[in-house]
């Protein structure tokens, strides 16, 4: 074939090709203020990737084959009557607090005793600079929104985001 149409053909081709869905790979790290005052650190990312048959979505330590990718994934974070903070995705044990980095994210849960007003818990949660505070039902939900190319979206519900 001639180079023009060599160029016409594969354009064609490409034309009429199938979409391949693209794969995501966000790994990430929390670090962990466990109540009892020790460290630890939990590897905590999100994945969609392509496998033998289907694809693989990884949550964590978790995988499961799935068809397509997931619309979302909820974290939900608790505050016990001894403001000490309950994230079962990341550990058994009760917190202090932790920081998330889940690049280009980064998601943190700080206490802050010299909050005013006060908020339960005198915590402030944190999303790439976002500041949110628990209410007096004490839970807090962080949604993540994902596409085929990954996180599309991260929403606070039921947290109060301070006034400017």
């Amino acid at each position: 074939m001639k180079p023009k149409k060599i160029a016409m053909f594969s354009a064609a081709l490409m034309l009429f090709s199938t979409t391949v869905s693209a794969d995501f790979n966000f790994t990430g790290q929390a670090k962990l203020a466990l109540a009892d005052g020790s460290e630890s650190t939990v590897p905590f990312g999100f994945s969609f990737l392509k496998a033998q048959e289907g694809y693989s979505f990884s949550l964590g330590q978790h995988q499961m084959d799935v068809e397509e990718v997931p619309k979302r994934f909820t974290l939900a974070i608790v505050l016990n009557d001894k403001n000490q903070v309950w994230v079962t995705d990341f550990s058994d044990k009760p917190l202090n607090g932790f920081n998330w980095s889940l690049p280009p994210h980064n998601i943190q849960l700080v206490k802050q005793p010299d909050l005013v007003p006060k908020r339960p818990g005198d915590f402030s949660l944190l999303i790439d600079g976002a500041r949110y505070h628990f209410t007096e039902k004490k839970r807090g939900l962080i949604h993540f929104n994902f596409t085929e190319k990954g996180i599309d979206s991260i929403n606070v519900e039921a947290m109060l985001m301070p006034k400017r």
